[in-house]
């Protein structure tokens, strides 16, 4: 599809923001605010552009290690604006709509930083699909999600089925597509959706200490051990080896490990 007529099309259905925070650049951290709490952050055709806009962002950030998805105010993703769902209300519409929020989703997948998303109060339909992209799933304790679309007489949309089933595998998807339930925080963390549950006043100061056990190392190190471990889990082995070694060779004697032989680390304490 034409990407700059898929950007005049949604251009027309306004509301929210989606914006890049850099507050934590320094430790080559960024926050990904949903916000639109007019509608509970529900993804209007304005915030879609608005994350292809940050994702660009994110891919050219040389420096950055992590970054958390997360929404103001009272919730995190209430879905898909409804008003916009109305107006955009035909089989063609909704391939645009695909097309554009797939593309966007493998983007924010594929990104050589740690994605983090931060959920809060409910994320239902399109923001529980939302949340599924990311590295990690962080739930607050107040979160509840859940795949209602078929009570709304459709199917996930953006990729959410697919994703469900790579992360929980065919039975447990089926069950949580099919019967539409909203789950906990903690039954989403029973079953392996979600990574860990925060408490929901504390929720970024707790994702921000949990990104960071996984931010120690050179930005370097972080991106070519993200990019190695998406390359292991969507191609073949034998590719998988050959990319890993093409990343590991330029390392090997490099500056950086250079400067780590000569501090003589000790990896155990005594």
């Amino acid at each position: 599809m034409d990407f700059q007529f898929l950007e005049s099309y949604f251009a027309k259905f306004v509301g929210g923001e989606i914006y890049l925070s850099r507050s934590y650049s320094n430790e080559g951290v960024a926050m990904l605010y949903l916000n639109n709490p007019r509608k509970r952050n529900a993804i209007s055709g304005k915030m879609m552009l608005d994350l292809r806009t940050c994702l660009s962002e994110l891919e050219n950030w040389k420096e950055g290690k992590a970054v958390i998805l997360c929404g103001e105010g009272s919730n995190f993703c209430s879905g898909g604006d409804l008003e916009f769902a109305k107006a955009s209300g035909t089989p063609e519409e909704g391939a645009y709509m695909c097309f554009f929020m797939q593309d966007i989703l493998k983007r924010f997948r594929k990104l050589p930083l740690v994605t983090v998303t931060l959920v809060h109060g409910p994320a239902l339909g399109g923001g529980a699909e939302l949340a599924l992209f990311s590295d990690y799933i962080l739930l607050a304790d107040d979160a509840k999600l859940g795949f209602v679309q078929g009570a709304m007489g459709i199917i996930t949309a953006w990729g959410g089925s697919t994703r469900l089933t790579e992360v929980l595998g065919r039975r447990k998807a089926l069950e949580m597509l099919l019967t539409a339930k909203v789950y906990t925080a903690q039954e989403c963390l029973d079953i392996g959706l979600a990574y860990k549950v925060v408490n929901t006043e504390n929720r970024v100061a707790e994702a921000l200490e949990f990104v960071r056990t996984l931010v120690k190392h050179h930005y370097s190190l972080v991106q070519s051990y993200k990019e190695v471990v998406e390359v292991a889990t969507t191609t073949d082995f034998e590719n998988a080896l050959d990319f890993e070694k093409d990343a590991f060779s330029p390392k090997w004697g490099s500056d950086l490990n250079r400067e780590a032989l000569r501090k003589k680390i000790k990896h155990l304490s005594n």
